[in-house]
């Protein structure tokens, strides 16, 4: 039996917060596509909040809400997609205790000298499955 339901389902209090980001996305003339079982919100309110919304300085290209990502623009959402396909097996896994636990992982790392997102356990995996598939594909 298929238990795929129960990961949306767990993850779903943050997925709430991704959708409000793509109706605003979508309002401010942004796209919102799904793709592979993922909502993908690009331009608009997402390039936005990307780019002022963080606590990264310049922002960042993309950003998991639970199953819905969103990106700065379409060809941003395609580089990304490996990467932020892993934070939405990591919201599956973690549901509404995800954010948290990242922002716990951010202030661990910073309290250790180390940079907030690179040295953050989950990018450290995002990044690690992303080089991993990068390689397969030259092989």
């Amino acid at each position: 039996m298929n238990h795929a339901w129960l990961r949306y389902l767990w993850a779903s209090p943050n997925t709430v917060l991704g959708l409000l980001a793509a109706a605003l996305t979508r309002g401010t003339g942004g796209t919102v596509e799904v793709h592979s079982g993922v909502i993908e919100a690009s331009g608009g309110f997402a390039a936005w909040f990307l780019r002022y919304g963080t606590l990264v300085k310049g922002g960042v290209g993309a950003m998991t809400l639970g199953h819905v990502v969103l990106g700065r623009d379409r060809r941003t959402q395609e580089a990304c997609r490996v990467h932020e396909r892993v934070h939405v097996e990591q919201y599956g896994r973690w549901g509404p205790f995800f954010l948290p636990a990242y922002a716990l992982s951010s202030a661990l790392a910073v309290m250790r000298g180390q940079n907030a997102y690179h040295a953050n356990r989950f990018e450290r995996v995002a990044f690690r499955i992303e080089m991993e598939w990068r390689e397969s594909l030259r092989r």
